[in-house]
């Protein structure tokens, strides 16, 4: 099987790139909400740097590595390697709905990447291996992704109310998305994305996209990040919904990774697993396969030793980014065969 690894990027600092974008602002002519254009959304602190060195470390096993960008390319990075590859926008979305500065859009062009594998893992360039891994925590036997998601613990009924969901644009987006699953498939799914790496099957996802290609240009090849936009996890949702992937939590208790059900995702199943966690928590017996919370996240970092990390941003704060700089300066100190 081969795997191959693909990661949206962007350098926030290039003047043309501005120049851009804001051209693309000054067009729509109105204001946007914060979390849709604020700054640090394309900040760059060569995490990707980061990133390929704990994957050249952790998962040498990846086929081919593929970076998709606006007419950018990372300075340190080496272009004449032959197992990466730079694919510009301009290859695999449409000249029309073009430029996109809206990763819920681009996001759902990838399965037209040139020379991409049937099997791949999709990453922001602030997520990291953690620790050794095989292809088999990525796919099932049946080459069906394994994907990690988060139970939701808010009534399915009350997700569009917007008192009962974090008004931050994401978990409002996803609440309406998981809402639309509903809708046009009768599935209740009460789940979410975890901040990790995720694995696609290229077929599964050229599919979901010719199903549901009017909805997405309608309402998610925006170029910026808008309220409407249909979120990803749509894509896993219609696989599971088909049985052509299986969705797991970010933790588990020994060896054993814990399935999400849609049929059996009842209040007392959330508590369960609630109790669960905080009980293997308290006698060190949890194990994460994913971890991504912002609190304490260096420290819990080195305490869970997880396969899978992502450190969003690196933080705005000067604190919080010389402790993150540090940490990754530690973890992966040499040279990946992709730099210069």
């Amino acid at each position: 099987m081969k795997i191959d690894l693909v990661y949206l990027w962007v350098d926030g600092s290039d003047e043309n790139w501005q120049a851009k974008k804001n051209a693309a602002l000054e067009k729509i002519g109105k204001k946007l909400p914060a979390s849709a254009a604020r700054t640090t959304r394309w900040t760059n602190h060569d995490e990707l740097l980061y990133s390929l060195r704990s994957a050249e470390k952790f998962a040498p096993w990846i086929n081919h590595i593929f970076i998709v960008t606006d007419s950018q390319a990372p300075k340190w990075l080496n272009l004449e390697n032959p197992k990466i590859s730079i694919v510009d926008h301009k290859e695999i979305i449409p000249n029309e709905k073009l430029p996109l500065f809206n990763s819920n859009a681009i996001e759902m062009f990838l399965w037209k990447i040139p020379g991409l594998s049937e099997y791949f893992l999709y990453a922001n360039d602030d997520m990291f291996f953690g620790k050794e891994v095989q292809p088999d925590f990525f796919f099932d036997k049946h080459g069906n992704p394994i994907v990690i998601m988060k139970e939701r613990s808010r009534n399915f009924n009350k997700l569009d109310d917007h008192s009962q969901v974090n008004h931050r644009l994401f978990s409002i987006k996803t609440a309406r998305t998981i809402k639309f699953v509903y809708k046009q498939l009768g599935i209740k799914y009460n789940v979410t994305f975890k901040h990790a790496i995720e694995p696609i099957r290229k077929t599964c996802m050229a599919e979901n996209f010719q199903i549901l290609e009017k909805h997405f240009m309608q309402s998610t090849i925006t170029p910026f990040r808008d309220v409407n936009n249909l979120q990803r996890i749509i894509m896993p949702l219609y696989d599971n919904a088909r049985k052509q992937n299986t969705i797991v939590l970010n933790w588990r208790v020994g060896k054993k990774r814990i399935e999400y059900d849609h049929k059996r995702d009842t209040f007392l199943t959330r508590l369960f697993h609630k109790l669960l966690w905080l009980t293997a928590t308290i006698f060190g017996f949890v194990q994460y396969d994913c971890y991504d919370k912002q609190w304490n996240l260096i420290r819990n970092i080195k305490k869970y030793q997880p396969t899978l990390f992502a450190i969003n941003d690196f933080s705005d704060k000067k604190s919080s980014f010389k402790q993150a700089s540090e940490f990754m300066n530690n973890m992966f100190p040499a040279k990946s065969e992709f730099e210069k």
